[in-house]
């Protein structure tokens, strides 16, 4: 008996079946879809595909050990400031830094710490156990100047910053405890 023979009551139950046996594998195909992600104009391949973004954070294989060189080289040369008229500015310019994903966080957060005209943020780096942090000094007309750009381990984790009696700036951890880092500095 053909399809086309069968009466339309008996073809409705029929095309949904065929409908349900194929779903899981359209679904699929549709939902596996993102394989690369962009960053700094450069499509950087992941190391498969995934269902979707919050699949592909939460792996921590995501991108191969290749391609996390190629994301930490891109994080090294990419120019951040000198300076930026506000908040919403800085803010914007360290989406741009931060790899899709990954962390970007504030850690000073200006007015509750010992150092009110200093902000410290830091972008995560794939994979690396690195993190590229920013110093910003807050200016008069409320914009942010870059008072240094590195790029140092993750742990110990640097999370405040402020001037030493000396002027110079004094990293800590979120114990208080001194950190000297060391660190890569990034060109300016």
């Amino acid at each position: 008996m053909k399809i086309a023979q069968l009466s339309r009551q008996s073809r409705i139950p029929l095309l949904v079946l065929l409908l349900g046996a194929l779903w899981p594998c359209v679904t699929f195909a549709q939902s596996a879809t993102l394989s690369y992600v962009e960053y700094q104009g450069q499509r950087i391949q992941l190391s498969r595909a995934y269902a979707d973004f919050d699949e592909y954070k939460n792996d921590v294989k995501n991108l191969s050990v290749k391609q996390a060189g190629q994301v930490e080289a891109l994080m090294q040369k990419t120019r951040f400031g000198p300076s930026f008229a506000n908040a919403q500015a800085l803010d914007n310019a360290l989406a741009e830094l931060q790899f899709p994903g990954y962390g970007m966080f504030y850690a000073n957060q200006l007015g509750a710490h010992i150092d009110t005209m200093l902000e410290l943020a830091y972008v995560e780096i794939p994979m690396k156990d690195r993190n590229r942090y920013v110093v910003l000094e807050k200016t008069p007309t409320g914009g942010f100047r870059v008072v240094v750009d590195f790029i140092a381990g993750a742990t110990p984790e640097i999370t405040r910053v402020h001037r030493g009696s000396d002027g110079k700036l004094v990293f800590t951890d979120s114990t208080g405890t001194k950190i000297v880092p060391k660190k890569d500095q990034v060109p300016k």
